[in-house]
C-alpha cells in the first residue's frame, strides 16, 4: 500500500528538523562563499582607535583560485563512453547512445538563459565542498506533441502516416522532455538511512504576495496560510486593522521528494511566531527513485551526515582572511609614517589663548602640506620617529608563504628554458592530482544521473526522443538523433570522463598509443578508445577516405562540381572526346558513316562540321542556335547519294 502523503504541518516540522541538522554546513558555506565574494572586509572586528586610514584590501587569492580550478574543468564537455559489447552492431548502438546522451544532457542543462548545469556542477563540487543535480520528466515541454490532432480509427493509413511524421517533427523543434538542473548546496537538506536518501528537501525564498496571488493563498485571524477563500484582506501597512502584523516581505517554498510523492508547500510563520504552510501541488512522481544526486568535494572518511566536505580553498580560508588584516594594519603603519604628529620643543613664555568658556583653546590643527610655520625664538617642530614595521613585515611574509604552500602552483616565469618544460608539466600534473577526488565524484555524478535519465526516457516517456546533433553520425542525415525504449533495454558499461587536458597531453597520449601499436600490444579498437573516439565511427570515417579515393567517386565529384559551376557544356565535350577516342579518332576529326563518309554534325545537311564547308541543314538551324540539340538528317542515306551523284553525267562542276 502506498504511503499516505506529506502534509504541510509534516513539512514545516522537517524544515526546522534540517535547518538544526545542518546548520554547520550552512555556516561554512556562508563563510566560505562570503571570503570568496570578498564580501568579508578587511579589517573586520579591528578596533576603530587603531584606524588611521579608511583602507580595505581585500583580499582575491580564494576568488582566484576558485575561477581558475573551474575553468581548467569546464573548458570542454566531459565524453561519455559506453560499452556495449564486441561485434560492429552493438559498438555502433552504443556511440549512438553515447551522442544521445551527450547532447540531451546539455540540451537539457541549459533550458534556463545564462544557467548551465555542467559549469554549476562544477563549479560548487571544486568551491563549495559539493554539488547537487537532479533530473526530472517534463511533459508540458511537449505540449504541442500531445495537443496534435490523433486521426479518427476508420481513417486512411495515408492519414496515420502523416499524424506519425507530425508528430515526430514536433518532438524534434520541441527537444527532449527533461530538465537537468543543478540544485544550490545552501538551499538542500537530505534525509538519508543507511547510506541512502529517502527524502529530500529544498527551501528556497519567494516573494509574499506574488507567491500568494500565483497560489490564491491567504492568512487567517491567527496568520496562518491557509487558501484565498478562508483568509482576510490584509492591510498595507505593518500592521493590520485590529494591529495584527501582516507576514514578512518573504515566504519559502520547500520543494518535498519521496520514494512516492512530489509535493509543494508555501511555509512561514504565523503570528505568533511559529510555523505554517499550505501544500499547493502534490502528485505521484512514479519515478522508482529520487531524482537527485551528490558530488562530494575533498571529503574526511570519518565525515557523516553532511551534505558538503570542503572546497580547495578551504584549508587555507582563515590564512587569506587574516593576511588581508595584516596588509590593512601595514597600511596603518604607513600611514602613521607619512602623517605623523609634530611635537613643538622649547620654552614659551606666552600665556595660552583663553576661550569664551575661561579655559585654554585648543591650538589649532598640525600645519597643512605646503605651509610656512613661523616659530617664536627658541622654539621647532619635529616629528615623532617610530620604530620601523620590520616585526610586521616579517609577520606577513611567514603568512604569505604559508598560504603559498597551500594553494595550487602557478608558472609564473618562463627564464632557464634547461629546465622549464619539466618544471611546467610538474606544476600542471600537481594541478590535475589536486582536484582528482573531486572530478571522480562529478564523474560518478554524471554516471547516476545517467542511469535516472535512461530510466525515464524508457519507463515514462515511452516513445521515440530526438535531440538535436551536429555529428556525422546520425542514422538520418537530418540532424537530429532519436532512440525509443528498445534502444535502452540493452545493457552497457558507462564511464564518464571529465576533461583534464593539458596542451602536451594529446601528443603524449597519441605517441604511447602509436608505440603500442606498432609493438602488437594493443589493437585498433584499444588505441581508438584510449584517444576518445569510438572505434566504429572511425572505421566509418576511414572507410569513407578509402571511397573517396576511388575513380568512380572522383568521376562523380567531378559532375557535381562542373553542375554547380554551370558548366555542364564540358562534361559533354569530354564524353565526346572519350568516344571518339575509344573508336580511334581523334578530337576536331569528322565522324565516319557507313562507307567511311563523314556525319555531318548537328546544323550541317552535307559536307564537314560548321566552318568546314558543307551544306547547311537550315531546318535545324531554325530549330536551336547552329543546331544545337537538333537531331542530324538521315545522313547514311543522304550522303551515300550526293557521292553517287559527284562526277556524274549532269553533275554540276567546274
Amino acid at each position: 500500500m502506498a504511503a499516505d502523503p506529506p502534509s504541510a504541518s509534516y513539512i514545516t516540522e522537517l524544515q526546522t528538523e534540517m535547518y538544526d541538522r545542518y546548520r554547520r554546513d550552512d555556516v561554512q558555506i556562508d563563510g566560505s562563499r562570503a571570503q570568496r565574494e570578498m564580501r568579508i572586509p578587511a579589517m573586520m572586528g579591528a578596533d576603530e582607535k587603531y584606524t588611521l586610514v579608511n583602507v580595505d584590501p581585500r583580499d582575491p587569492d580564494v576568488s582566484e583560485e576558485a575561477f581558475q580550478q573551474t575553468a581548467m574543468l569546464t573548458l570542454e564537455r566531459p565524453k561519455l563512453h559506453l560499452d556495449g559489447g564486441e561485434s560492429d552492431t552493438a559498438q555502433t548502438a552504443a556511440s549512438q547512445r553515447e551522442h544521445w546522451t551527450e547532447e540531451t544532457l546539455w540540451t537539457c542543462g541549459a533550458r534556463t538563459p545564462g544557467r548551465d548545469t555542467m559549469t554549476f556542477i562544477t563549479d560548487a563540487a571544486l568551491n563549495d565542498g559539493g554539488a547537487w543535480a537532479k533530473i526530472l520528466f517534463l511533459p508540458d515541454a511537449w505540449d504541442k506533441r500531445y495537443a496534435y490532432p490523433v486521426p479518427n480509427p476508420g481513417e486512411s493509413d495515408e492519414a496515420w502516416q502523416h499524424y506519425d511524421k507530425a508528430t515526430e517533427d514536433v518532438k524534434k523543434s520541441c527537444g527532449p522532455p527533461f530538465a537537468w538542473e543543478f540544485v544550490d548546496a545552501r538551499t538542500i537538506y537530505p534525509d538519508t538511512v543507511g547510506g541512502r536518501i529517502c527524502e529530500m528537501l529544498e527551501i528556497t525564498d519567494r516573494p509574499v504576495r506574488t507567491t500568494f496571488r500565483r497560489y490564491r493563498l491567504g492568512l487567517d485571524d491567527d496568520g496562518n496560510i491557509v487558501p484565498e477563500l478562508m483568509g482576510q484582506p490584509q492591510a498595507s501597512n505593518a500592521w493590520g486593522a485590529n494591529n495584527r502584523p501582516i507576514l514578512p516581505t518573504s515566504v519559502t517554498m520547500a520543494e518535498h521528494w519521496d520514494e512516492t510523492w512530489a509535493s509543494w508547500c508555501v511555509t512561514g510563520t504565523n503570528y505568533k511566531n511559529e510555523p505554517t504552510g499550505a501544500i499547493v501541488k502534490q502528485f505521484k512522481h512514479g519515478y522508482g527513485f529520487l531524482p537527485y544526486d551528490f558530488a562530494p568535494g575533498l571529503w574526511m572518511n570519518h565525515w557523516a551526515n553532511r551534505k558538503v566536505g570542503w572546497g580547495v580553498s578551504q584549508t587555507k580560508l582563515w590564512l587569506v582572511q587574516y593576511r588581508q588584516y595584516l596588509r590593512a594594519m601595514h597600511a596603518q603603519y604607513v600611514a602613521r609614517d607619512l602623517l605623523s604628529p609634530l611635537v613643538t620643543y622649547g620654552d614659551s613664555s606666552a600665556a595660552p589663548v583663553i576661550g569664551d568658556d575661561g579655559k585654554p583653546r585648543d591650538r589649532d590643527p598640525g600645519p597643512l602640506p605646503g605651509e610656512v610655520i613661523n616659530l617664536g625664538p627658541g622654539r621647532q617642530l619635529q616629528r615623532i620617529n617610530y620604530p620601523d614595521a620590520t616585526t610586521l613585515e616579517k609577520h606577513m611574509q611567514l603568512i604569505d608563504n604559508a598560504i603559498k604552500e597551500l594553494e595550487s602552483p602557478r608558472v609564473t616565469t618562463l627564464s632557464g628554458m634547461e629546465g622549464a618544460g619539466f618544471a611546467i608539466s610538474q606544476v600542471l600534473s600537481y594541478q590535475r592530482v589536486r582536484v582528482g577526488p573531486i572530478v571522480n565524484n562529478i564523474q560518478e555524478l554524471l554516471k547516476r544521473q545517467t542511469e535516472k535519465l535512461w530510466d525515464l526516457a524508457q519507463n515514462k516517456v515511452q516513445e521515440k526522443i530526438w535531440v538535436g546533433y551536429t555529428g556525422q553520425t546520425t542514422k538520418t542525415g537530418s540532424g537530429y538523433i532519436g532512440l525509443g525504449p528498445d534502444d535502452f533495454a540493452r545493457p552497457v558499461q558507462i564511464r564518464w570522463d571529465v576533461k583534464q587536458e593539458l596542451p602536451t597531453d594529446d601528443l603524449i597520449k597519441g605517441r604511447y598509443a602509436h608505440e603500442r601499436l606498432q609493438a602488437g600490444t594493443w589493437g585498433s579498437d584499444e588505441a581508438i578508445d584510449y584517444l576518445g573516439d569510438n572505434p566504429d565511427e572511425i572505421r566509418r570515417s576511414k572507410a569513407r577516405d578509402r571511397i573517396r579515393q576511388s575513380p568512380e567517386y572522383q568521376k562523380w565529384l567531378d559532375q557535381q562540381v562542373f553542375q554547380f559551376a554551370g558548366r555542364g557544356d564540358i562534361l559533354g565535350t569530354a564524353a565526346q572526346a572519350q568516344a571518339m577516342a575509344a573508336n580511334g579518332q581523334l578530337p576536331g576529326q569528322p565522324q565516319l558513316g557507313p562507307g567511311g563518309m563523314a556525319t555531318p554534325a548537328p546544323g550541317v545537311f552535307e559536307g564537314g562540321g560548321p566552318g568546314a564547308g558543307g551544306v547547311p541543314d537550315l531546318a535545324a538551324l531554325a530549330t536551336a542556335p547552329n543546331g544545337a540539340g537538333a537531331l542530324p538528317p538521315p545522313g547514311a542515306q543522304v550522303m551515300q547519294g550526293a557521292a553517287q551523284n559527284i562526277g556524274a553525267p549532269g553533275a554540276g562542276g567546274a
